[in-house]
C-alpha cells in the first residue's frame, strides 16, 4: 500500500473572475470527496484576499490522486 499523498494548492482568480473560479472549485468538492481514494478534500477562501482559494487534498496515494485527472468532473474544468 502506498503512503498517503497530500496536496495543498493555492489558486488566485484573475480580476473579475473570482465568482467563476469559486463556483468551478465548489463544483468539484463533492465528487472529489466522494472518491473512494479521497481521505479529505477541503476548499477554503482566504480572508484577506477574496480572489485567493486554498485546496487541501489528502489521498490514499499519489497514483490515486493522479488518476482523478481522468474523471469527467475534473476534465470539465478545462
Amino acid at each position: 500500500m502506498s503512503a498517503p499523498y497530500t496536496v495543498v494548492a493555492v489558486l488566485e482568480a484573475k480580476k473579475g473572475k473570482e465568482q467563476a473560479l469559486e463556483s468551478a472549485l465548489k463544483a468539484v468538492v463533492e465528487p472529489s470527496s466522494s472518491e473512494i481514494a479521497c481521505l479529505e478534500y477541503r476548499l477554503h477562501k482566504t480572508i484577506d484576499n477574496p480572489a485567493q482559494f486554498v485546496l487541501y487534498e489528502n489521498w490514499v496515494g499519489k497514483e490515486e490522486h493522479q488518476a482523478r485527472f481522468n474523471k469527467p468532473y475534473i476534465k470539465d474544468l478545462g
